[in-house]
């Protein structure tokens, strides 16, 4: 046998047996690239009493293939150091070093232009929330409708050029101009707002790079201010915290990939921290110990069990502020909120909107808040909500 012949059969069999030495190195564990668990070893029968099936081992066999993880970490950093291209599909590269949402498993087609609500979509969708609307103002709760903008609504201007843009009017502002003109339902859309702060100041609003999809303490407290606006119209009497509250500290924090084993090159994030001088009187309630919403109770009335749910108690102030939104809300702005309320609440909603009535009825609420973020706008996400919400 020639030399280069078994040189061929040695590199063969070292390709199809040191990934094989390598299988089954992640099962069960957590996939940093796909946001999830890998499958773990499927069980003969499984906890349902159904039996094994082609799916769970192809699951399984393609979640623990050798370099699984390995393998695309090497690709992204070839890619990136040699060509400078990003492969990372969570990511999506525009001017100036900025990131925006890109595609993940969630929400894949976040890179592609959508259509406008057609008037029947709106009409649907608007009567809808207006049924909810007309249910907390038979309870004299006043009710609050807030749209959140993605990245690229505030700054297009750093919207890659190579991808397509969405139209200059989102779906949620579509939505929110129509429930203000046809019916008497409270709503906002924070674009304009956060256009006109953006436009106004150096200052950038969102992480720049590596968490795209969500703005930084700065661009999250100028929403913070508008809605307290809004709520302010209601009760003057409510104090909204301002710049001068707070110490700021201004750093720079570098970007690396989905799992931090690398640094990509010019990609910073500008970081404000927030520091209240007067120091928080509000405080975070145990979920599992919360007297006044008791877990039990909660997944009675239809909360997920282990959703993400916050609850801030203040003893110095009083009323129940109530929000129905996501990451936003509970990420950045339910501490200052709490400074001017007994009690603020947050349950992470689901597009299922029947939770909203019995979860109200269990913990009553004097002011309630229906947040949306148009990335996760599915066009029809309020269907459930006039039956739910009918006398």
């Amino acid at each position: 046998m020639k030399t280069e012949n078994r040189i061929l059969i040695i590199l063969f069999l070292a390709v199809i047996t040191v990934p094989a030495l390598m299988m089954f190195q992640s099962a069960g564990r957590y996939l940093p690239g796909d946001n999830r668990m890998a499958a773990a070893i499927p069980k003969f029968i499984k906890d349902d009493g159904s039996l094994v099936n082609r799916t769970d081992i192809e699951d399984f066999a393609n979640d623990n293939i050798g370099f699984r993880t390995a393998a695309p970490n090497l690709d992204t950093r070839v890619m990136y150091e040699l060509f400078h291209l990003m492969l990372d599909t969570a990511q999506l590269q525009g001017k100036e070093n900025n990131l925006f949402a890109g595609d993940d498993r969630y929400y894949p087609s976040r890179r592609a232009p959508y259509q406008p609500l057609s008037e029947e979509e709106l009409e649907e969708n608007g009567h809808n929330i207006e049924a909810a609307a007309d249910y907390f103002k038979a309870k004299d709760i006043p009710f609050l409708f807030i749209t959140i903008p993605d990245k690229e609504e505030v700054y297009p201007e750093l919207y890659p050029d190579t991808f397509l843009k969405r139209p200059d009017q989102t779906r949620l502002s579509q939505l929110t101009d129509w429930l203000t003109e046809n019916t008497e339902v409270d709503a906002y859309d924070l674009t304009g707002a956060l256009r006109e702060k953006a436009s106004a100041s150096d200052d950038m609003l969102w992480y720049e790079t590596g968490d795209s999809a969500h703005w930084n303490y700065l661009g999250a407290y100028y929403g913070y201010r508008e809605i307290m606006g809004r709520l302010q119209k209601y009760d003057p009497a409510r104090k909204a915290l301002t710049l001068d509250d707070f110490e700021i500290a201004v750093t720079t924090e570098p970007y690396t990939n989905w799992d931090g084993s690398f640094r990509y090159r010019d990609l910073d994030n500008t970081m404000y921290t927030f520091d209240y001088k007067a120091g928080f009187k509000s405080a975070l309630v145990d979920y599992a110990n919360d007297p006044w919403a008791p877990p039990d109770q909660l997944e009675l009335a239809g909360f997920e069990k282990n959703g993400h749910f916050y609850h801030y108690h203040n003893d110095t102030q009083e009323d129940q502020l109530v929000f129905f939104g996501d990451s936003y809300i509970y990420q950045f702005l339910l501490p200052y909120f709490a400074e001017t309320y007994g009690d603020v609440y947050l349950f992470h909603l689901p597009t299922d909107y029947r939770i909203m009535r019995p979860v109200l009825d269990l913990i009553g609420a004097d002011f309630v808040i229906l947040e949306k973020v148009e990335r996760s706008f599915n066009g029809d996400d309020f269907l459930l909500m006039a039956e739910e919400f009918a006398p």
